[in-house]
């Protein structure tokens, strides 16, 4: 797999408390014994994956897995479940009972609704092709949910499954309050919280404040991510999630302050100073989500999706505003030559927004300067691209810069030698 798999890991099962393991999946697997068999969180996303998540829960344990339990609903977690099951009836085992939040099986639908879309999205922002058509495979539906708790018993330890509701409304995490270990899912994942991601639908930034603040009120003595090691220290634990629930509602009363003012989503964008106690935080560092999606998402929740300009209220075709545009300007190719001075003076991001007045224009001889303003893009996408901290940003700026240059998205990775995971 290439570095453009952002989600996956290889590591193999790492004992935490007595019967309790992580293993590398789709992020964090959680392996629980409770004295019956065991309860895996996380069946991962299938093929090469989660046959080797498979291999490692057997170098520890040969108990049956007789509950899967589905961290959230985005799609990969768990689209390898029905390879569990393949196992259990390898092994003569009563099938795994599968446990979810009761919003799971909505997204789920959802999901198979909007296959194309997800297509689009899935392809552009992990920059590896996802099939329009997924198989029903990958969306087993819970045999069990529940909206609040959910316990499942055993004879050596209970396993607490709750509502965590965070990046998806349908996020859970698991407590096993015999050694206070907290796995949090993506609820906590050491890095600032990934709400407003701009393919997503809303993820209401206070709600996951609420969530943290909740965890820190449990007092875990083991703190499991998402992604990456665990925390056992008790001071790290306490940053780990005070700070960013702070930094969401340090960060909603600013917006909401610009907002009761009569500023703008983009006026707000660029005039909250982010103090740095609290957004130069360890455990706030921009690695997927960044403060601009935030910002977004906490205008989104008081919003609609106008951008306050009457122009955008009932606009023409796009092509046939693009081509207006263009055919407006006295001089394109002198539009082209501001895009590149600036440029070349490293404004990027300027030189993007002047570009843009050409590229999206039909070609034609008549319009001679489409063809390089979409070259200049594409090469000004790479360049911010490299300037980008949040993984997002910048794999659908990668993704975009070779849409226009008429290649597949992810033909860069490949020629590099890279082999990106495949969905399918």
């Amino acid at each position: 797999m290439a570095g453009t798999d952002i989600l996956m890991q290889k590591n193999p099962a790492v004992q935490w408390a007595p019967g309790v393991w992580t293993i590398g999946g789709q992020g964090n697997s959680l392996a629980v014994s409770n004295g019956d068999g065991l309860v895996l969180v996380d069946a991962g996303p299938g093929k090469e994956v989660t046959a080797r998540m498979i291999s490692h829960v057997r170098a520890v344990s040969e108990l049956p897995v007789t509950h899967i339990v589905y961290s959230h609903g985005h799609v990969g977690y768990n689209n390898g479940a029905e390879d569990w099951f393949d196992e259990a009836r390898a092994r003569g085992d009563r099938p795994p009972c599968v446990v979810a939040h009761e919003r799971l099986p909505h997204r789920y639908r959802r999901y198979r609704e909007t296959g194309g879309l997800q297509a689009l999205t899935h392809t552009r922002q992990f920059r590896s092709p996802y099939p329009a058509d997924p198989p029903a495979r990958w969306f087993r539906m819970p045999d069990v949910t529940f909206r609040d708790e959910h316990v499942i018993p055993g004879r050596t330890r209970d396993v607490v499954v709750m509502h965590a509701p965070s990046e998806t409304d349908d996020a859970v995490a698991v407590w096993l309050p015999d050694v206070k270990l907290l796995w949090g899912g993506c609820a906590f994942i050491k890095s600032l919280p990934n709400a407003g991601s701009p393919f997503r639908t809303f993820r209401d930034p206070i709600r996951w404040a609420g969530t943290l603040e909740r965890f820190l009120a449990m007092e875990p003595a083991i703190l499991v991510p998402e992604f990456g090691k665990p925390l056992t220290d008790a001071a790290e634990i306490r940053e780990a999630l005070s700070v960013p629930a702070k930094a969401l509602r340090w960060l909603r009363a600013q917006v909401v302050e610009r907002m009761n003012r009569g500023m703008g989503e983009l006026e707000i964008l660029r005039d909250v100073e982010l103090p740095a106690e609290l957004f130069a935080n360890r455990y706030m560092k921009p690695g997927y989500g960044c403060p601009d999606y935030l910002i977004r998402e906490i205008w989104r929740s008081e919003n609609g999706w106008w951008d306050r300009n009457p122009t955008s209220l009932h606009p023409s075709r796009p092509q046939a505003a693009a081509d207006a545009r263009y055919d407006a300007l006295p001089d394109p190719a002198r539009v082209l030559a501001k895009a590149r001075a600036l440029a070349d003076a490293g404004e990027v991001q300027r030189a993007l927004q002047v570009v843009d007045l050409l590229v999206a224009a039909a070609p034609s001889p008549q319009r001679a300067q489409v063809g390089p303003a979409r070259e200049l893009k594409a090469a000004l996408l790479d360049r911010r691209a490299a300037q980008m901290t949040s993984a997002v940003s910048r794999q659908v700026m990668q993704s975009d810069a070779e849409m226009l240059r008429g290649q597949a998205i992810g033909d860069t990775d490949r020629a590099r030698g890279d082999t990106p995971f495949e969905w399918t």
